[in-house]
């Protein structure tokens, strides 16, 4: 069991996430709590931290620590001003929500970002829980003949896999359109090994999701079609999440390369609204292992 010096970590469950407490981000962080940080998120995939009053900078400021930040583009999400790399995620009456998949952000990019730091502002009074997958617990999960097929395949991941759905159609139109259009040409089809090591714990992960994996590459297109469909089915078993109930000043924080994650949307017409935060490199992981050296 990992040990820490500046901070308490409590697993949420056997296979995915955990609870960070003993620490205020409003106050800000220091070297070694970033680093700890780090290592608990590296060993459970995700990590939560209750009642953090941040604004939207404090938000950025520790997220920071971690990595150079993405700056948010006016597209499905809202922008702020006042700190251009927060996304601001709002679903009501009008705008209903429309999350409902599981996928990790950023993976139809040619470099995929690292990590995402979601703070609930306005969370809905019931309803609006986000479920989150472990890909290394999916992938311990297969069967050894399973995982001697899929170990050396190559999956496609499209931004418009998921982004051309009907219920996509309403970012494509209004002020978000150009944005829209922007990040579909920048991001074409791009191909990624399905069953990567992980660049840090050096773990294998099931690179996998029903929204953005578009196609397993070197079997036939039905058989593609058909692991396809067990493997999303697969990632959805409740042995490999945890489902967290956002409170106000929730925040949650995870690798992109090693998990899931499923908003559910069973709170409209209630308001529910989000600051996210995009990571793009794992500069901290990075410098921790080149000092391991």
């Amino acid at each position: 069991m990992q040990d820490y010096a500046h901070i308490s970590v409590q697993p949420a469950s056997r296979n995915c996430g955990a609870f960070i407490s003993g620490i205020d981000l409003k106050a800000g962080i220091n070297d070694s709590e970033a680093r700890e940080i780090h290592a608990a998120l590296m060993r459970h995939q995700v990590v939560f931290f209750r009642d953090q009053d941040v604004s939207p900078i404090e938000q950025a400021a520790f997220a920071k620590h971690f990595g150079p930040l993405r700056q948010a583009r006016r597209a499905a999400f809202e922008t702020r001003d006042d700190s251009p790399e927060v996304s601001v995620i709002i679903n009501d009456r009008e705008r209903p929500p429309y999350i409902d998949h599981f996928h990790a952000d950023g993976m139809f990019r040619g470099k995929p970002e690292f990590g995402s730091v979601l703070k609930a502002e306005q969370p809905p009074e019931i309803g609006g829980d986000t479920i989150f997958v472990s890909l290394t617990a999916a992938w311990r999960g297969l069967s050894e003949s399973m995982r001697a097929l899929l170990e050396d395949k190559i999956g496609l991941y499209d931004f418009m896999r998921l982004h051309s759905s009907p219920e996509k159609a309403r970012n494509w139109e209004g002020p978000g359109r150009e944005g829209m259009i922007q990040t579909r040409d920048e991001n074409p089809p791009v191909k990624h090994p399905l069953v990567p090591r992980h660049p840090v714990t050096g773990e294998h992960c099931l690179y996998f999701s029903e929204s953005f994996t578009a196609a397993i590459l070197g079997v036939t297109k039905y058989e593609s079609e058909g692991l396809h469909a067990m493997l999303t089915r697969h990632c959805a078993k409740p042995e490999f999440q945890y489902r967290l109930q956002w409170r106000k000043g929730t925040i949650a924080f995870w690798d992109n390369r090693s998990s899931l994650h499923y908003a559910v949307a069973d709170y409209w017409p209630d308001t529910r609204i989000m600051h996210r935060l995009t990571i793009e490199d794992d500069a901290l992981g990075a410098s921790m292992l080149k000092a391991a050296e």
